[in-house]
């Protein structure tokens, strides 16, 4: 090869690599800032008394006061998951719990199948309610808004 297809060579490598450093630190700030909203969202909340959390029933009732949730958790049998169940009717990634303008939602993540107060949701997509009972193969757990004293909160 010419001298001069090495030289464009090493001049088009320094740009793709000084564009991917520029990606690479466009997202770990980009995350930063997720991160440090999901942390106030939930000081805020906090702060106002309440606290969105789920209370497994037995057996699988194994925490004490339940998972308190953050803006999105991901509850499914795989060890990767937020909120991790070991039980075989669940799948690996089977829900998504989330947030959305202060309200509560679930969403069934691929073919998994759920059921809120012993039916099925009209949409994929469905609205949690204080003390709705939800159910994820064989596991069921109450959603709650819960008051928090000032202490927790802190």
């Amino acid at each position: 090869m010419p001298a001069n297809a090495y030289s464009l060579m090493t001049l088009v490598m320094r740009y793709v690599f000084v564009v991917g450093i520029l990606y690479i630190l466009w997202r770990i700030i980009y995350h930063s800032l997720n991160e440090y909203q999901e942390l106030r969202r939930a000081v805020h909340w906090l702060q106002g008394g309440y606290a969105r959390h789920i209370e497994f029933l037995p057996p699988y009732d194994t925490r004490e006061g339940g998972y308190v949730l953050v803006r999105s958790n991901l509850i499914g049998r795989s060890p990767r998951c937020d909120i991790y169940i070991d039980d075989k009717s669940v799948r690996r990634k089977h829900a998504l719990l989330f947030e959305r303008r202060g309200e509560g939602y679930i969403k069934p993540k691929g073919r998994a199948k759920i059921w809120i107060n012993g039916a099925r949701p009209a949409k994929r997509t469905a609205l949690l309610h204080d003390g709705d009972l939800v159910k994820l193969g064989d596991v069921e757990f109450h959603y709650r808004l819960r008051r928090v004293a000032r202490k927790e909160a802190q």
